[in-house]
């Protein structure tokens, strides 16, 4: 027969100045945690700069500090906007027939610019969002994507198959935290049967989202320029390429990448 019978611990005694230090010091701990507790997930959500834009942020915000929040992410919006207009004025003055240019500039050249001011406007977001007390957002402009910060359940846990690839699916994911992510899509280079291997879509994460963007494009002229699949995953890009081959599409990661990886 097992006796049950209750037992004594050593250690903090139930009572007395024993128990009082215990509780002095689980005190901070539990402020900390119930201040945690208390952030709430905030969106706004909207269109500028010719795609739509979404902004996610957990803070503990009253009705006057979220109106706030709207009102300024509004305006450095409206600022980018007029930056925006100008510059693709001014490229399309560029090419107009006063200027007399004898090519018309590249569908290309526009979208480049477009996917330029994109992720220009995530990375001034993130700042101007931190500068006014803001810790844990993501911040999203025409796919493009930046995280500061954490939200409450930890991790920005974000899926990669969406790039590149005919049609969704089921799989890797990334935990994006204090980084950005820039997918871009491949355009075969003008010829009449593209050569194959062939790259299909390029999804890079790097700490800004200006970075990711340029390190996207040094992978894109690369893949563009011969350059052997082997040499691509050899650079110190954390990217994911979808490349088409005769066997059919593959899915490859470059060694830099592996660690933002879902397992």
């Amino acid at each position: 027969m097992i006796s049950l019978a209750s037992r004594r611990f050593s250690g903090l005694a139930h009572s007395g100045p024993a128990l009082f230090m215990f509780l002095l010091m689980m005190l901070p701990m539990a402020l900390l945690s119930a201040c945690r507790s208390q952030l709430q997930e905030q969106l706004y959500q909207g269109t500028a700069l010719g795609t739509g834009y979404h902004i996610t942020l957990y803070a503990d915000l009253d009705a006057q500090e979220r109106e706030r929040i709207a009102v300024g992410i509004q305006s450095e919006l409206a600022h980018l906007q007029q930056q925006r207009d100008a510059l693709m004025g001014s490229l399309a003055a560029a090419f107009s027939g006063a200027a007399r240019l004898p090519f018309a500039p590249p569908i290309s050249l526009g979208d480049e610019l477009e996917r330029l001011l994109h992720a220009l406007a995530v990375d001034h977001l993130t700042e101007w969002l931190t500068d006014h007390d803001v810790e844990n957002m993501m911040v999203e402009v025409g796919g493009v994507i930046r995280t500061r910060g954490l939200p409450p359940g930890g991790g920005w846990w974000l899926s990669l198959e969406h790039a590149g690839l005919p049609e969704q699916g089921a799989g890797r994911r990334i935990n994006l935290t204090g980084a950005a992510l820039v997918h871009r899509q491949v355009r075969p280079t003008p010829v009449t049967i593209p050569a194959l291997p062939r790259t299909l879509g390029i999804s890079v994460v790097a700490d800004t989202a200006s970075e990711a963007s340029r390190q996207a494009l040094l992978l894109m002229a690369a893949d563009q320029q011969n350059t052997t699949m082997s040499q691509v995953l050899g650079m110190d890009s954390a990217a994911r390429l979808v490349v088409k081959t005769p066997q059919g599409v593959e899915i490859l990661y470059t060694a830099a990448m592996e660690p933002w990886l879902e397992y």
